[in-house]
C-alpha cells in the first residue's frame, strides 16, 4: 500500500491532468482549475503550469489545515490517511500557534506589487530625448473622410496602381491627365471608376470624366496643398495606421496609435515619424513611402538607433515592393521592410514571436 505522500502526489497529478491552458495574447497564457475556482497567469506556457500548480499546492494545504477533506480524497476509511490527515491538520496549529506566539513578531504580508503604467507615446519619446514639436491632431469629420480613401486605395491598390502613377503626374504637371482602361479587366474598371468618383465628390479632383465607349479616363487632380500631401504619401500612412488600429483590436490589446508626429531629435534635427505604435509596453515605428526611398533608407537606419529599436521593432513599408527584395533591403539596412499588403502578416509575427 502507498504511504500518504503518495496519495498527495497521485492527487495533484491527476488535478494538473484536468487544467485548461489558454493564449489571451501576446505574453499572457492563462491556466486555471475552475472546479476548484483557481486561475493564474503568466507570460510563457510553461510558468504558467508552474503557476497554476503552486496555488494547487497552496490550495490543498489550506483546506487541510481547515479539516476538509478536497474532493477526491474523500473514501473508504483508511486509518493511515485519517493519520496522515490529522498529522498536518496538528502542524498547521502549532505552526499557527507559533506565529501567533509574543516573543515572536509575525512578519507583516507582503503588498503585491502595483502594476506598471505603460508609457505613452509622448512620454516614451520625452524619455529618449526626442522633444516633440507637434502632436497629430486632425478634425473628427476630415479624417473620417481621409482614412476612407486610403482604405479604399490600400486595399485595392493592384486593381488602381496605373491610375495611382497617372494621378501623381497629374500632380507634378498640374495638367488634366488621360487614362485608357480598354485593356483593364472589370475589376480595374469598377475600382478606377468608384475611386475617381469619390475623389472629385470630396474634390480631390477639380475634373473627372470617363466615356464608356472608349473606357478612358479625363481628370485633374487638385492642387491643394493637403490633397497633393495626401495623394502623394500621406495617404499610405493613414492606410498603415488604420489597419494596425483595426488589428490590435480584434486581438484585444491596449494599444496606442498615432500619425505625423514633428519632433526634434537629441541632436537637433527636425523629423516626422509617419506612424507609431505602442502595445503594452513595447514601441514600434512604422515609416511608408509610396515613391523612391533609396535616398531615406540610411536615415531610417540611424534613426532606428536614436528610438531605441530593434530592426524587428522599426518597419518600412514601400508601396508594390516585391517581398524577395523586401528581404534583401531587410538585411542589407536593419529595418523590416514590407509592402502594403504584407505588413500586418509580418507584424502579427513579431507580437507572436515576442510571446512565445
Amino acid at each position: 500500500m502507498l504511504g500518504p505522500v503518495g496519495v498527495l502526489t497521485r492527487y495533484l497529478e491527476k488535478a494538473m491532468a484536468q487544467a485548461r491552458y489558454d493564449l489571451l495574447g501576446p505574453g499572457r497564457f492563462v491556466a486555471e482549475l475552475p472546479e476548484l475556482g483557481l486561475r493564474v497567469e503568466a507570460p510563457h506556457l510553461e510558468a504558467t503550469r508552474e503557476a497554476l500548480r503552486e496555488a494547487l499546492e497552496a490550495w490543498l494545504l489550506e483546506t487541510l489545515r481547515s479539516g476538509l477533506l478536497p474532493p477526491g480524497l474523500e473514501g473508504n476509511e483508511d486509518p493511515v490517511r485519517t493519520r496522515f490527515f490529522a498529522l498536518a491538520q496538528e502542524m498547521w496549529r502549532l505552526l499557527k500557534e507559533g506565529a501567533q506566539a509574543p516573543s515572536s513578531e509575525a512578519p507583516k504580508p507582503l503588498e503585491p506589487p502595483k502594476p506598471r503604467k505603460a508609457l505613452s507615446l509622448e512620454e516614451w519619446l520625452k524619455a529618449l530625448g526626442i522633444q516633440v514639436v507637434k502632436k497629430p491632431q486632425e478634425e473628427e469629420e476630415k479624417e473620417k473622410v481621409l482614412t476612407r480613401l486610403a482604405l479604399f486605395l490600400g486595399d485595392r491598390y493592384p486593381s488602381l496602381e496605373k491610375l495611382y502613377e497617372r494621378l501623381k503626374q497629374s500632380l507634378s504637371t498640374k495638367r488634366q491627365f488621360e487614362l485608357s482602361l480598354s485593356e483593364a479587366t472589370q475589376e480595374e474598371i469598377a475600382n478606377s471608376t468608384q475611386f475617381c468618383t469619390m475623389l472629385k465628390q470630396y474634390a480631390f479632383l477639380t475634373s473627372y470624366h470617363y466615356k464608356n465607349e472608349e473606357r478612358r479616363i479625363r481628370a485633374k487632380a487638385s492642387t491643394e496643398g493637403f490633397v497633393q500631401n495626401f495623394l502623394t504619401g500621406g495617404w499610405l500612412e493613414r492606410y498603415v495606421a488604420e489597419r494596425l488600429r483595426k488589428f490590435l483590436r480584434s486581438k484585444n490589446l491596449p494599444h496606442e496609435v498615432a500619425v505625423g508626429y514633428q519632433v526634434t531629435l537629441p541632436g537637433g534635427e527636425a523629423m516626422e515619424l509617419d506612424v507609431l505604435v505602442r502595445v503594452g509596453e513595447r514601441f514600434f515605428w512604422f515609416e511608408a513611402k509610396t515613391g523612391d526611398f533609396q535616398a531615406h533608407i540610411a536615415k531610417y537606419a540611424g534613426l532606428k538607433k536614436v528610438l531605441g529599436l530593434t530592426a524587428r521593432e522599426s518597419f518600412l513599408v514601400l508601396l508594390g515592393m516585391d517581398k524577395a527584395r523586401a528581404k534583401e533591403l531587410s538585411a542589407l539596412h536593419g529595418l523590416t521592410v514590407v509592402n502594403q499588403a504584407n505588413f500586418i502578416e509580418v507584424f502579427q509575427e513579431v507580437l507572436e514571436g515576442h510571446a512565445a
